[in-house]
């Protein structure tokens, strides 16, 4: 196994058949890789649904998405597939499912097949942008609560939003594993900060929206087929960059299971 670390965040990995029974070891080296680099890529993979579901159990298994329908046969694992740019959903910085109680700590997202332009994700680091906080406004926000709700999901896919559930997590979370502090905030998801003014709280999240996905944050990852990336929802947001038109982009996603933000 090759490792690269990337400047900013990730780590590119290759000598590596993740379709074959790995180790004791070399499962704990793999954890600890994506603690330390937050972003994993792990290039020339040939992989089922069912690989994936089978590494998603190094970081507590496959979660099952709340909305939308999985595979037939591996219901934990989603195909994203391109409609073209008019139906294109995911062009906004996220942390995946924020809207449960316990979100999904991890993603894996592997490619099928993908376009010769465009299509790129960008990840951004929450360690940097926490730490690189104004000092006045983490003390402001220090043990502050935020609102997340599934309503703008329920809208996407026409459902009832008077079912919509809401959930709140800290601002501010500590990684179970590094113990460091990261913003865990997701414009899509979030909609209030707990017991502040509406128009302060208003205002304060789009300041804080825009601090997280500062250039000097973000890598930028241009898919190879057979790249199976994986990343850590609690220190890290993502944006799927669309620019590819009608050309065919096909993905297999897991998210794993979570515990409750502290």
């Amino acid at each position: 196994m090759n490792v690269n670390q990337l400047p900013i965040l990730g780590a590119e990995i290759r000598g590596l058949d993740l379709s074959l029974d790995l180790t004791d070891s070399e499962n704990k080296d793999i954890k600890d890789l994506l603690t330390e680099n937050l972003v994993l890529i792990i290039k020339n993979q040939n992989l089922s649904p069912k690989d994936l579901v089978k590494i998603s159990s190094s970081w507590g298994g496959a979660f099952e998405h709340p909305v939308f329908k999985g595979l037939e046969e591996t219901p934990e694992v989603l195909q994203i597939e391109n409609m073209g740019e008019q139906f294109h959903t995911n062009a906004h910085w996220h942390s995946d499912v924020t809207f449960e109680q316990k979100p999904p700590n991890v993603t894996l997202l592997y490619a099928i097949e993908v376009p010769e332009e465009g299509g790129n994700t960008l990840f951004s680091n929450q360690y940097l942008a926490y730490e690189e906080l104004d000092a006045v406004i983490k003390s402001e926000l220090d043990d502050l609560r935020a609102v997340h709700s599934n309503q703008s999901i329920l809208e996407l896919v026409g459902a009832d939003v008077s079912a919509a559930k809401t959930v709140e997590h800290p601002i501010f979370r500590t990684h179970p594993d590094s113990g460091r502090k990261a913003i865990f905030l997701t414009q899509a998801f979030v909609q209030s900060i707990v017991g502040m003014d509406p128009d302060r709280s208003s205002s304060l999240l789009e300041d804080l929206y825009k601090h997280t996905y500062r250039e000097k944050f973000i890598y930028e990852h241009k898919w190879t087929k057979g790249d199976l990336v994986i990343w850590d929802n609690r220190c890290v947001l993502h944006y799927a960059k669309h620019g590819y038109g009608d050309a065919r982009r096909s993905m297999l996603r897991v998210t794993t299971n979570g515990e409750v933000p502290r």
